[in-house]
């Protein structure tokens, strides 16, 4: 087979996660996988079974992965600004905040390249037709 053809076939791939911390009682504390979608790295939205209110603070952990880049975010804050209901499910508008502006500075380099992996990934699959 061509190499050069072998190459031009292959398709990007990426995985995304993102979960929610969650204290169901003084003792028990989880990790609770979310659907992430309109990443920026000002904030998101999050599809989950969980109820959170509006101006409730929320705790993220992201996960990101693709050939060439990987990402963790093991903790972020953010506040939830948006909320819906969506059937069984509600979306919610997550905006990060930090402590300190170093604080913002220091996650900021992961959020962005988070926010551009995303929209190249998003943009290559459209010119891709699907």
């Amino acid at each position: 087979m061509n190499e050069g053809r072998r190459r031009s076939e292959r398709f990007s791939w990426l995985t995304f996660e993102a979960k929610v911390f969650i204290k169901r009682s003084f003792f028990v504390k989880e990790w609770i996988p979310v659907v992430p979608f309109d990443f920026s790295r000002f904030g998101l939205g999050i599809q989950t079974d969980e109820a959170f209110e509006i101006g409730e603070e929320v705790q993220l952990t992201f996960d990101l992965e693709k050939e060439d880049l990987e990402v963790k975010i093991p903790a972020i804050k953010g506040i939830v600004r948006y909320k819906s209901k969506v059937h069984s499910r509600f979306d919610y508008g997550v905006e990060f905040i930090f402590a300190t502006k170093l604080d913002r500075h220091e996650m900021d380099i992961d959020l962005i390249k988070i926010e551009r992996a995303l929209k190249y990934f998003e943009s290559s699959r459209m010119a891709d037709g699907g």
